[in-house]
């Protein structure tokens, strides 16, 4: 009784201890490897400079507007382009998708939804 017991408790040890595999950076190789990514909605394309990761998008809304957005994943900030004005954004740790902001802007979005907001008022949203 006791052997069927342990039996069991050393399974489910190792079956638990198998399903939380951490990246390697053998597993993180293939990003750096990358050198364009393209994606209709967005035009995204991610570019190996250097270390850093970096991903570039293009979004444009339902008026015109039009967002541009490089991300520095190694650093993870975000750089945005909106009405000719330069913003420099730091990432946060959202649930899911994206988030990044400063003193005044936040930039969020999940999937092909993006909404720039500044002081809490919507100035993008695609």
């Amino acid at each position: 009784m006791k052997r069927s017991i342990f039996a069991t408790a050393a399974i489910a040890a190792l079956f638990l201890t198998s399903c939380n595999k951490e990246k390697t950076p053998a597993d993180t190789a293939t990003t750096a490897t990358v050198d364009t990514i393209s994606s209709k909605p967005s035009d995204s394309a991610a570019v190996s400079a250097g270390k850093d990761e970096i991903v570039k998008s293009t979004s444009t809304d339902s008026s015109g507007k039009t967002l541009e957005m490089t991300f520095n994943n190694t650093k993870n900030t975000a750089t945005v382009v909106f009405n000719k004005e330069t913003i420099e954004l730091q990432g946060q740790k959202p649930a899911s998708g994206i988030w990044y902001k400063n003193d005044h802007y936040e930039l969020r979005g999940k999937g092909e939804e993006i909404e720039l907001t500044k002081d809490g008022k919507v100035v993008f949203k695609k």
